[in-house]
């Protein structure tokens, strides 16, 4: 609909022009004046397309009338009317910008004509200012999403043409489908209207879009429970949503919208969750009593010693790392795993390397930490079968000294006591646990004895001397010095975790 204002002192004049503007049959929305200040005030409130004004009028003619429009709306096309066809008058309404000059009394069919052009001009015009917008859109998304992924641009210049300073917060949405490629041209407006809000959008990819607010004090957490809902409903599309903290300044914008990405992360740990913000992340604190990496050493070495029982415990440990809360990346994770089941098929002398890549290929696809979980648990079974067969063929004289060690660590232990244990010489005893096992009795032992002291190191608050005691050593010093050759640490400083925390960390 176009919007047309009607200028004349004579309300007769004002009528039959109205009458002409309905043979046009098109669309229009049609105001009138009865002189020159009259429409200026008028048009201080409502926005025209059109002007038709008379010359001679009283308080503001006509000429006076096209002057001050074409300095205040220069893209209003303006059309006089005159008695008079004096050149002069011509003259001067093309320097205020006339776009046609018509003789009175009116040519219907010459004003049909001149109402045409106009129309069409205005209707080239709009379609020319929607390219250029989209132009110019498309140009402010490109330089924009090329500075958020670390490209170089003219900061400045971009600061001058986006005006970010109106916007305080940023909503990283992510779909689990194509949406911003196949809806981007209609969702926008009515997000608008859902929201109520205006927003500055950038396409980021097909699944990925990043929004821009005004708002400074306002409930995202609201919001985002909005948007949720909108995407869900008006399109069952199922979509993440990731809120910033209160934006600073322009140059902060990367590293904000690199942290938005990886907050967006957590829903790997948290799958029923669908709306995460950066305080909520960097309030987070992992609540798990040993490092990720001392505990990943702990299962390696379970699963060495094919200690099954204490490879679930220190399992379960890992999982409370990483459950509910998280401190790594999602693929620092599924590495971390992947090791485990390495680890697991190597101990089960498995030759088959396609079913292994197989397993960690799932493993690395999974989209849930409890996929991974399962993956992984998968494995530990795998391996508990296999070491309950193999225990069927291993000498039960073996199997008793293992038991044996478990259960009476804390005593004298040695291969003469153990071998009289088993009815065995201590050189026969020797050579069939090191074929069973892969390991020197003696090493067994100190071993086991090693990993308990650690344990009661780190989660109790007994001496360093009861400790030894406790798991068979006499004296403390030949204690500490063992401890130290076995872990590179004092027992001490196993204790505080320092050290002992940088070693594992260098090792990982």
């Amino acid at each position: 609909m176009y919007r047309i204002l009607i200028v004349d002192d004579e309300k007769l004049e004002r009528n039959g022009i109205k009458f002409l503007l309905k043979k046009t049959g098109t669309e229009l929305e049609v105001f009138e004046a009865s002189n020159g200040r009259d429409a200026l005030e008028l048009l201080k409130h409502q926005t025209v397309e059109i002007l038709l004004t008379d010359i001679k009028m009283p308080y503001v003619s006509g000429l006076e009338l096209a002057e001050k429009v074409s300095s205040q709306y220069p893209e209003m096309k303006i059309v006089m009317f005159s008695g008079y066809s004096d050149f002069s008058y011509a003259q001067t309404a093309i320097r205020y910008g006339v776009s046609d000059y018509i003789l009175k009394p009116v040519d219907p069919l010459e004003f049909q004509k001149t109402m045409k052009k106009l129309l069409e001009e205005i209707e080239r015009e709009k379609a020319e200012e929607v390219q250029q917008i989209k132009t110019q859109d498309y140009l402010y998304q490109f330089f924009l999403q090329n500075y958020l992924y670390g490209g170089k641009v003219d900061i400045e210049e971009m600061k001058r043409n986006l005006d970010f300073q109106q916007y305080h917060y940023m909503v990283l949405i992510q779909t689990s489908s194509s949406f911003f490629e196949m809806e981007e041209e209609i969702f926008k407006e009515k997000l608008k209207e859902e929201i109520r809000r205006d927003f500055f959008y950038l396409n980021l990819n097909a699944g990925e879009g990043l929004f821009f607010f005004k708002e400074k004090h306002s409930d995202y957490a609201l919001l985002c429970r909005e948007i949720y809902q909108f995407f869900k409903l008006r399109y069952n599309t199922e979509c993440l949503l990731a809120v910033s903290e209160e934006l600073k300044s322009f140059e902060e914008l990367p590293a904000v919208f690199g942290a938005l990405e990886m907050v967006l992360e957590d829903q790997f740990y948290q799958p029923e969750k669908h709306i995460f913000s950066l305080k909520e992340n960097e309030d987070r604190e992992t609540n798990a009593a040993l490092g990720d990496a001392e505990l990943l050493k702990r299962i390696l070495e379970d699963i060495h010693h094919r200690d099954m029982g204490h490879l679930k415990k220190h399992f379960e440990q890992l999982k409370v790392v990483y459950h509910p809360e998280k401190a790594y990346s999602e693929m620092y994770v599924k590495f971390l795993f992947s090791s485990i089941i390495k680890e697991i098929y190597e101990a089960m002398d498995l030759p088959d390397e396609k079913r292994l890549s197989r397993e960690i290929d799932r493993l690395y696809r999974a989209k849930r930490l409890q996929d991974v979980w399962k993956l992984t648990e998968k494995a530990m079974e795998e391996l508990e079968e296999y070491l309950a067969e193999e225990e069927k063929g291993t000498r039960s004289e073996v199997t008793q000294v293992k038991n044996y060690i478990y259960q009476n660590y804390q005593e004298e232990l040695s291969v003469d006591i153990l071998a009289e244990k088993v009815y065995l010489s201590p050189g026969y005893l020797s050579y069939i646990f090191k074929q069973e096992t892969g390991m020197n009795l003696n090493r067994f032992i100190k071993a086991f004895r090693m990993d308990k002291a650690k344990e009661l190191l780190e989660n109790s608050q007994k001496k360093i001397s009861q400790i030894a005691k406790e798991v068979g050593f006499s004296n403390n010093s030949y204690f500490c010095r063992s401890f130290r050759e076995y872990f590179g640490v004092t027992p001490e400083s196993c204790r505080k975790g320092t050290a002992e925390y940088e070693k594992m960390d260098t090792e990982i």
